[in-house]
């Protein structure tokens, strides 16, 4: 008879060959879903070299099929293991802001900690409440079942206008929140919202970041704990817990709230470098990317021979019609078929300004795709 982490393993197995079945390059938006992911990657963490993307992402894709399975699978959070725990639960000492981030299979902090006996708030957006709410709601309920579980479970919807007081006041009852740090598709800033943002140092650029985090510890008092979610080579997932972050009585609240949001991100980066396969914000944190100032252009020599840019634009086709993006920006630019090929033969032209006439020679310069 398998064990249980026998069974588990055998039905990831499933997964995959399920998964390995599938033609991605046929899939609707999978060129254009990959080059952002590719961007993003490039502009945060460098180093990973280029034509190691695609394995990524389809890794990627691959892990977000596990994390769905797991929130299927009841005694998944059975098999995680935990490690730099603090004490949880009922031997708790008071509520904490667990931060987490949408590495690994990401839910199963939420169910391992009511399993744990935690009175649980989690906090997401209105999408994902309505796409995975339902699932979740489930989950936390066979967990009640089986285990005869009585402690609180709820989810609150950040887009909410009462979001904050109700986080307040289910902190100040005992209660704690789970929130998922690195943001989501439909949290990223809008005009009008920059006071509920900050500027942190992540990776190779600086993002934006909702403080609300620092300013419920601030204001309680509650502690706010990292907590990455990651899976081994062994398929085996791990909650690793890292050091509480601990409001300053009396602190300046901005200094705190920039402080513990950067200690945040900071102390997601080596898990990140480790298994950035894993991470499913690749997909949206251009969202949240500070806008970098343009470098002067240097003056064209005469002996200037512009080569095609593709360090910072790819050439892709969006519903068949041929288009630029720009990998620094995140813009997308309609351009003709003659445009297109001309690019990518570039070497076979002898005058590229003659071609195509002073103005888009010229406006071609500016933008940087020619360099």
């Amino acid at each position: 008879m398998l064990t249980a982490k026998q069974l588990y393993k055998q039905e990831l197995d499933h997964c995959r060959a399920h998964f390995e079945k599938v033609d991605l390059a046929k899939e609707q938006g999978y060129l254009m879903k990959f080059t952002t992911f590719s961007a993003t990657v490039e502009n945060i963490l460098p180093t990973i070299p280029r034509q190691k993307h695609e394995t990524m992402f389809r890794d990627l894709l691959l892990q977000q099929i596990f994390t769905t399975f797991d929130q299927q699978f009841l005694s998944a959070g059975d098999l995680v293991n935990l490690r730099g725990r603090r004490k949880v639960g009922k031997h708790a000492e008071g509520p904490r802001i667990y931060c987490t981030y949408h590495l690994g299979s990401y839910r199963l902090l939420t169910s391992v900690l009511f399993r744990q006996g935690v009175d649980c708030v989690l906090l997401v957006g209105s999408n994902m409440n309505r796409s995975q709410g339902d699932g979740m709601a489930e989950h936390i309920e066979g967990l009640r079942k089986k285990h005869g579980l009585t402690n609180v479970f709820r989810v609150v919807e950040a887009g909410r206008p009462s979001a904050g007081l109700t986080v307040l006041r289910e902190l100040k009852a005992g209660r704690s929140l789970i929130v998922y740090v690195d943001g989501s598709p439909e949290t990223f800033p809008d005009a009008g919202d920059e006071a509920q943002f900050l500027s942190v140092r992540f990776g190779n650029r600086r993002v934006l970041t909702r403080k609300g985090v620092g300013y419920l510890s601030h204001v309680t008092g509650v502690p706010i704990v990292p907590v990455v979610s990651y899976r081994g080579a062994d398929s085996m997932n791990t909650l690793h817990y890292l050091k509480p972050i601990r409001p300053i009585v009396r602190s300046d609240r901005e200094l705190y709230c920039q402080e513990a949001m950067q200690q945040l991100y900071d102390a997601f980066w080596p898990f990140l470098n480790k298994y950035p396969e894993q991470w499913e914000g690749w997909n949206y944190m251009h969202l949240f990317l500070e806008p970098e100032k343009p470098l002067n252009s240097l003056s064209k020599r005469a002996d200037f021979q512009p080569v095609f840019n593709e360090e910072r634009y790819s050439l892709c086709d969006l519903q068949q019609a041929p288009i630029l993006f720009d990998r620094q920006n995140y813009q997308t630019y309609e351009i003709t078929e003659d445009l297109r090929d001309l690019l990518m033969n570039l070497k076979e032209v002898e005058s590229i300004e003659a071609l195509v006439g002073q103005e888009v020679f010229g406006e071609l310069l500016e933008m940087e795709v020619l360099r």
